[in-house]
């Protein structure tokens, strides 16, 4: 079952006025969030969102805002944007691999993050699975949403585009 709307793709001279994009946390391939390997973030029972596959364990902020919590070792925030939105950006890696010993560089404790911050960065091989996830909590009063890029960079690039007005 399919709780909320999934983001579709749609390129990115193809939105009719787009209103905000929501710029990545990670670099990699773009993906419907119902790809995502655990149910509560594939199903959309958060919120909308979509799933980056990548081979770094890297996750930045999307945006100017306040931290309203930290979780999973560091690897899950909350993140109230100046715009309202409430984004969930999360970091999906093998238990393994969350440790302090693998911890680069990290935002734990913070309580506001500026676009392109680190928040967290963790030292993990090439080969390893590796899944951002990006889920707006609040998107209940969003208008359309789209993933305008296939693959994108982290801190550079689009991940989430809204199309028109909203009240948040």
């Amino acid at each position: 079952m399919i709780f909320s709307t999934p983001i579709k793709y749609a390129p990115i001279t193809q939105i009719a006025n787009p209103l905000l994009h929501i710029a990545s946390p990670f670099s990699g391939k773009v993906l419907p969030l119902i790809h995502h390997p655990v149910q509560l973030f594939s199903t959309g029972v958060l919120g909308i969102g979509v799933i980056v596959k990548t081979n770094q364990a890297l996750m930045l902020a999307p945006c100017k805002g306040k931290v309203i919590r930290t979780t999973q070792q560091g690897c899950e925030f909350v993140i109230r944007a100046e715009s309202g939105l409430q984004l969930l950006i999360h970091l999906h890696i093998p238990s393994e691999y969350k440790k302090m010993e693998n911890l680069l560089q990290h935002s734990v404790g913070k309580k506001s993050v500026s676009p392109g911050d680190v928040l967290c960065y963790y030292d993990v091989p090439q080969d390893t699975p590796i899944l951002g996830s990006l889920i707006i909590l609040n998107a209940d009063k969003l208008g359309p949403c789209y993933y305008p890029l296939n693959n994108v960079n982290a801190g550079k690039d689009p991940l989430i585009t809204l199309a028109r007005a909203c009240k948040l």
